[in-house]
């Protein structure tokens, strides 16, 4: 069973979030040997919006947009999802929620 987290992204900068991964029992989880994937929807039925970039460190996961993805979304609800495929192809989502994309008002030049 996953997790549920909404998220804030706010547009035209860099979003990063860092996932920390335990096992059924609690204990810290090797994200060496998995493959992680996510992407935003702005609802289930609809083509996906972004992909998140994922990396791995230790136990933890760290899924990120660039300004440059985040520049390109509406402000408004989103939904996202992260899954995890172990080595033995079992297909999990560890992670599900709302994305709400806020307004920047501050421009860079």
């Amino acid at each position: 069973m996953s997790s549920r987290a909404n998220i804030y992204i706010d547009q035209n900068t860099d979003f990063r979030l860092t996932l920390e991964l335990f096992d059924a029992d609690g204990d810290d989880l090797a994200t060496g040997t998995f493959s992680f994937f996510g992407d935003m929807k702005k609802i289930y039925s609809t083509t996906k919006l972004a992909t998140f970039d994922i990396a791995k460190a230790n136990n933890d996961i760290i899924i990120s947009l660039t300004a440059n993805t985040t520049s390109n979304l509406e402000p408004g609800k989103y939904e996202y999802d992260v899954l995890m495929r172990k080595q033995s192809g079992e297909i999990s989502k560890i992670v599900e929620g709302l994305a709400f994309v806020l307004p920047t008002i501050s421009e860079v030049t």
